[in-house]
């Protein structure tokens, strides 16, 4: 059975495990700024997901692709690596991964760090979304990857993480790329349910106040559910962790160690 690439980090001291989940167009590369700070306190698992980074080749021409098959990925490896249950950090579209994993086995789930999270998909983004379904047929997908990042992350400030982004898609097939950005596209009635229901672990929302696409829905599900957490970043974008590596660091492992006491 083939399994996701992924990185490792472990110490026979820890027995705490966290599973980092990276947004649609990265990878596991994605969090590279917060390996040191994290393997001091955890045991750290960053799988690529299906058709990113070096995951390739796992998708079959019967599979019918969906985020269930992408969440079940995740668990497929926790298994083989003997991880029962996890923190899980996810940044973007990697919030939503995980919102399948707790639904399917809300028994792995330790507690849930999202940044730059998609809690729900406004009209203007799901617009963004469709339109790139259709420019899919006539635009290199690199290149229309390139504009919806420059969209997402338009600011001076935005540009390591954006670059980063980019590189990273470039990595990706065409025919996978288009298939997630269909994803994105139906998923917006799932999420639109999972807005009407709280997390079932402990969370924290870390989202940056420049984050114009998603900080909006983050605030209204924060004030639908206040016993979450939220903490804006200012003069930060949507990729936070990346933007604002130290404070994101600092802020998830504040909420991490109380709950490991």
């Amino acid at each position: 059975m083939e399994i996701l690439s992924f990185q490792e980090y472990t110490q026979p001291q820890h027995k705490e495990w966290i599973v980092f989940i990276h947004g649609a167009g990265g990878s596991s590369k994605t969090f590279g700024r917060q390996i040191a700070a994290f393997r001091r306190h955890f045991n750290l698992l960053l799988p690529d997901l299906r058709d990113h980074g070096n995951s390739k080749e796992l998708t079959k021409p019967e599979d019918e692709y969906s985020f269930r098959m992408v969440a079940r990925d995740v668990l497929t490896l926790m298994r083989e690596k003997g991880i029962k249950q996890a923190h899980f950090i996810g940044i973007s579209m990697g919030s939503i991964v995980i919102r399948i994993i707790e639904d399917i086995a809300p028994e792995v789930v330790s507690s849930v760090i999202i940044g730059g999270g998609v809690m729900k998909l406004n009209r203007r983004t799901h617009l963004l979304f469709k339109t790139g379904v259709f420019l899919s047929s006539f635009i290199p997908y690199h290149k229309l990857y390139q504009l919806v990042a420059w969209i997402l992350m338009p600011y001076r400030n935005h540009k390591v993480a954006r670059r980063l982004f980019v590189r990273e898609a470039a990595q990706i097939k065409s025919e996978a790329f288009k298939v997630w950005l269909g994803l994105l596209t139906d998923l917006k009635k799932n999420l639109d349910s999972y807005f009407n229901k709280p997390f079932k672990s402990p969370m924290l929302m870390i989202m940056g106040s420049q984050d114009f696409n998603f900080l909006d829905e983050s605030i209204d599900y924060w004030k639908k559910f206040p016993f979450t957490n939220l903490d804006i970043l200012p003069k930060c974008g949507h990729v936070c962790n990346i933007e604002q590596a130290d404070e994101f660091n600092q802020r998830s492992l504040n909420f991490l160690l109380k709950l490991s006491k």
